[in-house]
């Protein structure tokens, strides 16, 4: 390795999903800022792209960290659902009802977004339950033949 460039070691699993979430947070604000698609490509923190954890009781607790945030993220869905169903103008007149309008625009790009963080969040649980299912296997597997052995 070249001097003074060391490899950073990944941090805890934890810190890895966390930073995974906030990378596509951020994608997802760039995107609707300035417009275009915006597709999540999860790669991990570990060595090779892949997540590094350390016991399956670890990756069950940031599988069940996750949707505790899916769930309070379908929360507020329905909430700016309800919002925006109660945009009423407070008049009659054109003013009145294009600034109506305006905000309901608002919470439906609220709604876009907050959807978009849904499917990010359940895409990323979908790939730890992967992940679990395949340690897990591994770890059967590997027991079964150290019983072999032994």
């Amino acid at each position: 390795m070249a001097e003074g460039f060391e490899r950073e070691q990944p941090g805890s699993a934890a810190e890895q999903v966390d930073a995974e979430i906030a990378v596509a947070q951020v994608g997802q604000i760039i995107v609707g800022t300035f417009g275009g698609e915006y597709q999540h490509q999860s790669g991990g923190g570990g060595a090779g792209g892949h997540y590094e954890f350390t016991s399956l009781a670890e990756l069950d607790g940031i599988i069940a960290d996750l949707k505790f945030e899916l769930d309070g993220i379908f929360s507020d869905g329905n909430k700016i659902r309800q919002a925006i169903g109660l945009v009423e103008p407070p008049a009659r007149d054109i003013m009145s009802q294009l600034q109506a309008q305006a905000t309901i625009n608002s919470w439906q790009l609220a709604l876009d977004h907050n959807q978009r963080m849904w499917h990010a969040a359940n895409a990323e649980i979908d790939k730890l339950e992967a992940a679990r299912k395949a340690y897990s296997h591994t770890e059967d597997v590997n027991t079964a033949k150290m019983k072999n052995q032994g």
